[in-house]
């Protein structure tokens, strides 16, 4: 019974020491809603994030984003000789993959919760169905029985750009290791697409 005590005591701070060891590196992914400056198209935001603090209170980031926004654009409906009607609404889609990393300083870091600002260099690839020209053209100027759009694109579909994402991160433990958070950002880039967005975040300190 006295070799068990010694032993319980002399492992005791062991656990102790463990137990004060926080995780120095975290996983998360996050999900929530975005806008499209370039036409103020409603859509989402999406990705994952791995961190890994290199000093006190700062991470170096690093993740794999992408947006999905899409909107109907000039509503056009008619009818047909038989009665039958028509929607011939243009409806647009942008969507983009980027690939950002850099820095999150946390202004506030305790064993339960984190709130801080990430700085993060991007570059995005991203395509869109949006024409810079979208016009109708009525019957009475056609002699057509129906209407006829007309749209043309003077920018390119396919676009490379570079830029920065301005971010605060909120997050509150749940588990031994698992925390939810609050997301917000904004970000802009050399393509002149200026995106904010917001969301919730799953995350694992690792």
């Amino acid at each position: 019974m006295k070799n068990i005590l010694i032993f319980t005591l002399f492992i005791a701070p062991l656990f102790v020491l463990h137990g004060q060891n926080e995780p120095k590196s975290y996983l998360e992914f996050s999900f929530g809603l975005s806008i499209h400056g370039t036409g103020d198209i409603t859509g989402y935001h999406f990705g994952t994030n791995y961190g890994k603090e290199f000093s006190n209170k700062f991470y170096w980031q690093l993740g794999f984003e992408g947006t999905l926004n899409d909107s109907p654009y000039t509503p056009l409906f008619y009818e047909l000789s038989d009665g039958e009607r028509v929607d011939a609404t243009l409806h647009t889609v942008t969507a983009g993959f980027q690939l950002d990393t850099g820095i999150r300083y946390n202004f506030i870091q305790t064993t339960n919760q984190r709130f801080g600002l990430s700085i993060l260099p991007l570059f995005r690839y991203q395509a869109t169905s949006l024409m810079d020209l979208d016009s109708i053209l009525y019957p009475a100027g056609t002699d057509l029985p129906y209407p006829v759009r007309s749209s043309r694109r003077f920018s390119p579909a396919r676009t490379f750009a570079v830029g920065a994402s301005l971010r605060l991160n909120y997050n509150f433990q749940i588990g031994d290791s698992f925390y939810l958070g609050l997301l917000g950002a904004i970000q802009f880039d050399s393509n002149g697409d200026t995106i904010p967005h917001f969301g919730l975040v799953l995350g694992k300190r690792l």
